[in-house]
């Protein structure tokens, strides 16, 4: 249930020396972690925004013109939430393609590791920043935003109505 939202920052790293690379990512509604069949509790019931902890994030890094290219495949899994602050873990497989030969292992050939990392949000609604740093070194900045919130408002606000023949 829900929906996934984007998100998009600038990333830095000792491998983009000349340049940043641009972070793109898509994320996944909130779910519960579970290897077994579950059944909701009544507070669960009540609060599942609470319970619901993890997501997948799908990321594409780029880095112009061609110098890097790579993705990534994340489980994030929420450790931490004050009011609006969110801090979460993730874990996941990069893979890198690569056109300059002095980035990571020094080929052309690219190269793929399981990274991990930590991000720390801040959720204001329609859009919600964050600071990410993984553990291959790569810093990012940037902000979670939801088209269907500002859709909805602005629809609410004009009153936009599609319809249909």
């Amino acid at each position: 249930e829900g929906r996934w939202t984007f998100e998009g920052g600038v990333s830095s790293n000792n491998s983009f020396r000349e340049s940043y690379s641009i972070n793109f990512r898509y994320i996944s509604p909130k779910f519960q972690l579970s290897n077994e069949d579950h059944y909701w509790t009544e507070e669960e019931g009540k609060h599942p925004e609470k319970f619901k902890k993890a997501r997948f994030m799908f990321e594409l890094l780029y880095s112009p013109p061609f110098e890097v290219l790579g993705t990534g495949l994340n489980l994030q899994y929420r450790i931490l939430k004050l009011k609006r602050l969110s801090l979460e873990v993730y874990g996941g497989l990069k893979f890198f393609f690569l056109t300059r030969p002095d980035f990571g292992s020094g080929t052309n050939k690219g190269i793929w590791y399981i990274n991990d990392g930590l991000i720390c949000q801040l959720n204001l609604g329609m859009i919600a920043p964050f600071a990410d740093i993984g553990y291959d070194g790569i810093f990012t900045i940037g902000a979670e935003i939801s088209f269907h919130n500002i859709y909805r408002k602005a629809k609410k606000r004009y009153n936009l109505n599609l319809k249909t023949a």
